[in-house]
């Protein structure tokens, strides 16, 4: 009996040891696949920010080039605005039945009166003797550096669209003008009677450059036709600053001279 149950106990301690073994071997088997699991689940993490960043900066880039194409077509509208040939000085024409409507960026007639106070007409003023007045020739120049005498139709401020004649009369223009106007003269004081009469429109011209002429508006030490049709496109404070005409009338005003034989 003896030797049976100390063999028993014997093969039962080998049998712990093993199982102990076991357990043991196992316990690193779990820890291994743990850390595994661990390092796979960081791995993904690190993945999907990847991801998330490459997505990020692919849309800060996009919007960066998007504001860049942006600024680069803001910068050359500008400048062609400012390029006489191209921008705020090029004039289209539109065919409206047998007139023609002339659309012009730069400063014309419409603003002749803006340094001036607002008009009123007043009493009859005669026309002061000491301010020069445009020969017939120039007259003629005037209308073709304002329209190429293409009767032309005015946006004046706060009126509707109108008819104004070769010389592209503003509102604004006759009033000024009106001041020295003979009262009895009742063509001249119907706007829109009168800026398409070209007699009627003469009268009006040569009154505005009576009354605001006698200045040298291109600074030559002349005061001469080329100096009327400066005032008269771009008013007397435009030509107090001896404002430049744009190219395309520039070119009319130089050829009309030119065939008119005036210098």
């Amino acid at each position: 009996m003896e030797p049976t149950c100390s063999s028993s106990v014997a093969e039962l301690a080998k049998y712990s040891e093993d199982n102990v073994e076991t357990d043991e071997s196992k316990v690193v088997e779990h820890q291994e696949y743990a850390e595994a699991l661990s390092m796979s689940g960081e791995s993904r993490k690190r993945k999907r920010w990847t991801r998330r960043s490459c997505c990020t900066r692919q849309v800060l880039s996009t919007g960066a080039i998007f504001i860049a194409l942006l600024l680069i077509i803001g910068a050359i509208y500008m400048h062609l605005r400012q390029k006489h040939h191209l921008g705020r000085l090029h004039i289209n024409l539109k065919d409206r039945g047998q007139v023609e409507v002339l659309e012009e960026d730069f400063p014309m007639v419409t603003v002749a009166g803006v340094d001036a106070q607002t008009p009123t007409i007043t009493k009859f003023q005669p026309p002061p003797t000491s301010s020069p007045e445009p020969s017939a020739k120039c007259l003629a120049c005037m209308a073709t550096t304002a329209t190429d005498n293409i009767p032309a139709i005015c946006r004046n401020r706060g009126r509707p669209e109108e008819p104004c004649g070769i010389y592209r009369i503003s509102h604004v223009y006759w009033q000024d003008a009106l001041r020295i106007i003979d009262p009895d003269d009742s063509l001249a004081q119907d706007y829109g009677r009168c800026v398409v009469d070209v007699q009627c429109a003469e009268r009006i011209v040569r009154s505005y450059v009576q009354r605001y002429g006698g200045e040298d508006c291109n600074g030559d030490g002349r005061i001469e036709c080329r100096d009327h049709v400066r005032l008269h496109m771009r008013g007397p404070g435009g030509c107090h600053r001896q404002e430049p005409l744009g190219s395309l009338a520039e070119r009319r005003l130089e050829n009309c001279l030119k065939y008119r034989g005036i210098t």
